[in-house]
């Protein structure tokens, strides 16, 4: 069984085999958890902001532009 830890929320989530609990966001380079990733499907929520920016800066990304409602989008 392989394990990820959610960027977002840091639970921690099976990614094969058989069984996809989350997804790979190859733009930001981070998995992130099947509940994270269906609630935030409009965009990050501010609530996970730092974690976000810290992945992303960790990783040499560049912050994205947000969105119509001020947050950045998941994908």
């Amino acid at each position: 069984m392989i394990e990820y830890k959610c960027i977002l929320c840091s639970d921690t989530f099976q990614f094969g085999p058989h069984s996809y609990d989350g997804e790979y966001i190859s733009n930001y380079k981070m998995p992130v958890c099947r509940t994270c990733a269906q609630s935030n499907w409009d965009g990050i929520v501010p609530t996970y902001e730092e974690q976000f920016e810290d992945h992303l800066k960790t990783n040499n990304i560049s912050l994205p532009q947000r969105n119509a409602k001020g947050w950045y989008p998941l994908k």
